[in-house]
């Protein structure tokens, strides 16, 4: 019985690491999602503001 509680015991442990590497694998995935997702935000409110800017710098021109 002690072999077959050694064995048992090993598969437990590999399975665990099988466990903890699928769940770092899931969070190293949804922080390259979230940074994309933040860096697609940041571009398009960097792109609106310049917009907004060239649109103010227009109407000035206008104006004078």
């Amino acid at each position: 019985m002690s072999n077959l509680n050694k064995v048992l015991t090993e598969v437990k442990t590999d399975i665990l690491h099988a466990s903890i590497s699928v769940d770092n694998e899931t969070k190293e995935k949804n922080q390259k999602e979230d940074s994309a997702r933040m860096l697609k935000a940041r571009r398009a409110i960097e792109k609106h503001l310049e917009e907004k800017r060239l649109h103010q710098a227009i109407s000035d021109g206008w104006d004078e």
